[in-house]
């Protein structure tokens, strides 16, 4: 009999100890390795469950009948609960989805004539916004609003984080078996195998030819603006310039919501980029060059450039800073003259302004629009007279001289020829950017119109579109 008890005594420290360390192994699991590569310039941090506490948390979270059934949906089975839901550095957690954004709907583009159905693979609008503009709140999507994912969807969203974060090495193991998932489409597999490939994606049209899944959009753009920094830190500043100018235009065309947080900080990039590109008289931009004669002025220049060029707009300012010129010209000194269309774009339901040179954005800024009442006309206009410290006319009172306090036009004013007294002009407000806060006209931050004052020519075509 003491043998015996000796014996289920074991048996019981045996068990005992097998279920506390049992679970260490287990660990090593390739797919239970948490994804925690950290990342620079995030609005999170936070780590990333692993798949299994993701699908544990997911069939939780269902419960029931809807747990077995996401189980057979390739959903894997287990317990086991996530730090992060205890942790306090980890992201914070999704609110609502985007309001008023129109269905991306499901027509085919290009050589692929079938439409797409989008309405078994999640929120893929949401899911490309998110990864593009708040990565880091990927955690809390996939526990809450996303949490009905299937294994391949979440496994996925996954990727695509590792891919934006540079953690290229541990793709490969989310990745595996995505190409023959039913819910994953050829177009969202075939980009992460191009970001593992060659490490380059792009978003050129990216609103017109992708528009039928929003994920891959978000996701390219957000690879893209990663590509343009490591080109930043490497002082390749063309190619960033290139590439942060089409993240811009795409995020204004793109089906969500421009997020005016991320535009303000690709901005900051693309200045960065610019000053060492356009902005800089060794930069590889179109450009023709002209010498330097005896008693040359910016003016006289200007005026033989356009007698040549009858079509181009050009003005001195242009010329000067992108030739970096002191106060003289020198004789036989070369000057290069961009040849580019010069062209601003301002988008008012994003509240932005791109300034171009052909296809590339050169400076890129909040403005403020029409209050309720008095909104922004849009329309093709041209810029007309520029003038430095403007006198404000408001309709029906007296003129109101540049240094009131009731002259609202800052420091700058730019016509735009063929509007109704429309113009761009600086504000004493900089506080009202981004708003709708004028009588109308688009305001600027003083510093940003007075540097686009100098180098917007006239006669050159301004776009406002709603």
């Amino acid at each position: 009999m003491r043998t015996l008890i000796l014996v289920v005594l074991g048996g019981a420290l045996l068990y005992f100890a097998w279920s506390e360390y049992g679970g260490v192994d287990a660990a090593n699991d390739p797919e239970d390795v948490a994804a925690t590569v950290p990342d620079e310039g995030t609005r999170g941090t936070g780590q990333l469950s692993s798949v299994a506490e993701m699908e544990a948390r997911m069939l939780e979270t269902r419960g029931g009948a809807d747990a077995a059934a996401g189980s057979e949906r390739g959903g894997r089975g287990g317990s086991g609960d996530s730090s992060d839901s205890q942790n306090p550095g980890s992201a914070e957690p999704y609110i609502e989805s985007a309001q008023g954004v129109p269905d991306p709907g499901v027509e085919g583009v290009g050589d692929d004539e079938i439409s797409l159905d989008l309405s078994g693979l999640g929120d893929p609008l949401h899911e490309g916004a998110l990864l593009l503009h708040d990565h880091e709140g990927l955690q809390a999507y996939l526990d809450t609003a996303g949490a009905g994912l299937s294994k391949s969807r979440t496994k996925l969203l996954i990727s695509y984080l590792l891919l934006i974060r540079g953690a290229h090495g541990q793709v490969p193991q989310y990745a595996d078996g995505l190409s023959a998932a039913k819910d994953v489409t050829s177009e969202e597999y075939s980009l992460i195998q191009t970001a593992l490939r060659s490490g380059e994606v792009h978003a050129r049209n990216a609103s017109r030819q992708l528009r039928r899944n929003p994920l891959v959009l978000g996701v390219s753009m957000a690879l893209m603006v990663r590509e343009a920094g490591e080109h930043l830190k490497a002082e390749r500043s063309e190619r960033a310039a290139q590439l942060l100018s089409e993240v811009l235009v795409a995020e204004l065309e793109a089906p969500w919501e421009a997020d005016l947080a991320s535009m303000g900080a690709w901005s900051d990039m693309l200045e960065d980029a610019q000053a060492r590109h356009r902005w800089d008289r060794e930069g590889k931009w179109p450009a023709v060059e002209v010498t330097v004669q005896p008693g040359d002025t910016l003016v006289a220049i200007r005026k033989r450039l356009i007698a040549e060029r009858p079509d181009m707009k050009i003005c001195t300012g242009l010329i000067e800073r992108t030739n970096q010129l002191g106060r003289y010209l020198r004789e036989d000194q070369v000057l290069r003259v961009p040849t580019d269309r010069v062209h601003t774009l301002i988008d008012l339901s994003a509240r932005w302004l791109l300034h171009m040179h052909g296809g590339e954005v050169v400076a890129s800024w909040p403005v403020a629009i029409g209050r309720e009442g008095s909104e922004t006309t849009p329309g093709r206009y041209h810029v007309g007279n520029k003038t430095p410290e403007p006198t404000w006319f408001p309709v029906g009172r007296t003129p109101v001289p540049y240094g009131d306090a009731e002259n609202p036009l800052g420091t700058r004013w730019i016509a735009l020829e063929g509007s109704n007294g429309l113009g761009i002009h600086g504000t004493w407000e900089p506080g009202s950017l981004g708003s709708m806060a004028s009588d109308g006209c688009l305001r600027l931050q003083n510093e940003k119109v007075e540097e686009l004052f100098e180098v917007i020519p006239v006669g050159s075509e301004v776009i406002v579109r709603p």
